[in-house]
């Protein structure tokens, strides 16, 4: 069988998502299947995967070349885009690779050798199906339903075993971002808790230790994403907004409850038999916009600290 590459999508959540297909390729392609994963998510990719993997570095020229000459000397048949940028396809179509599949977005058709309609799964951009079947039809192979990801084993972290994980962090926008932790942490008071994220949730992560600091420890900034995983693994479960980490908790097997606001849960719901997404309903969402322009987010306001314990009591059968 001609061997392929696939070029995984840029940020944390989609290539996760993206990866939940790749992975269940048929064997005899998955044999000869090989990843070009952008470079900060290269590590956790190599965890959560046995495929080989190609770092798609563009920092710089120098990166560029080294990927480019990488690629090239793989011998590959086809690549698929993932991703459906036109700098994508001018990269690909730069590898020499003979086949180049992809959607055709961004005006860059001509680029591709195996074009497909721009809306190929969601006509007129409605986003009413799962990604992962956009994703597996740029891959040509069967779509898998998200819900029966039987998820993926990774070490915990000794240390926060049967913790529950608060992930409040949302780099998209305030049109993501939950803002009652605070709350939620006293109503969950038999169980100690783990904040992560980037350091620019340091804020929001304080808010929340105020309430509880004997029982709350803030590791924002202070873990990488194979940290986070195996703290993860080893937790009860994970409470976040729509973001990377959530994805990265439902890749791994973990309960997660998934809180979304100004996106659609239709569209990138957490992968999962252990996966909830959390959200009300409002005639104005998803706009998928970043700020709200009615300046209510009652999309978010209205998911109460309340309702959100229950739902992890439940998916967690206690």
């Amino acid at each position: 069988m001609d061997s392929s590459i696939v070029l995984m999508p840029n940020w944390i959540g989609d290539m996760l998502l993206a990866l939940s297909v790749v992975m269940r390729l048929p064997q005899s392609r998955r044999s000869h299947t090989t990843l070009l994963v952008p470079v900060q998510m290269s590590g956790l990719a190599r965890m959560l995967c046995d495929l080989p993997v190609i770092e798609y570095g563009r920092s710089d020229a120098h990166n560029r070349r080294r990927t480019l000459e990488a690629v090239r000397t793989g011998g590959f048949h086809t690549i698929y885009l993932l991703p459906f940028s036109f700098s994508s396809a001018w990269f690909a179509m730069q590898t020499g690779v003979p086949v180049r599949r992809g959607l055709s977005r961004e005006m860059r058709r001509f680029l591709l050798t195996d074009p497909l309609p721009k809306d190929v799964i969601n006509s007129n951009n409605q986003k009413s199906s799962h990604i992962t079947r956009e994703y597996a039809e740029i891959l040509d192979t069967p779509f898998s339903p998200p819900e029966e990801w039987n998820g993926v084993k990774v070490e915990p972290d000794p240390k926060y075993i049967g913790s529950i994980v608060y992930c409040p962090g949302a780099s998209y926008g305030p049109a993501k971002k939950w803002l009652h932790f605070s709350e939620l942490a006293l109503l969950q008071d038999r169980y100690n808790i783990v904040i992560l994220g980037s350091k620019d949730d340091a804020e929001s992560a304080q808010e929340i230790v105020r309430v509880a600091p004997a029982r709350i420890t803030d590791l924002t900034g202070k873990t990488s994403l194979k940290e986070v995983a195996a703290i993860m693994s080893g937790a009860r479960a994970v409470i976040s907004n729509d973001s990377g980490l959530m994805h990265l908790a439902a890749y791994i097997g973990t309960p997660v409850i998934g809180l979304f606001g100004s996106t659609s849960p239709v569209w990138t719901h957490p992968v999962g038999k252990k996966s909830v997404a959390f959200n009300i309903p409002e005639p104005c969402a998803p706009c998928f916009c970043r700020t709200c322009r009615y300046h209510h987010y009652r999309c978010l306001e209205n998911i109460t600290p309340n309702a959100v314990s229950e739902a992890m009591e439940q998916l967690c059968g206690l």
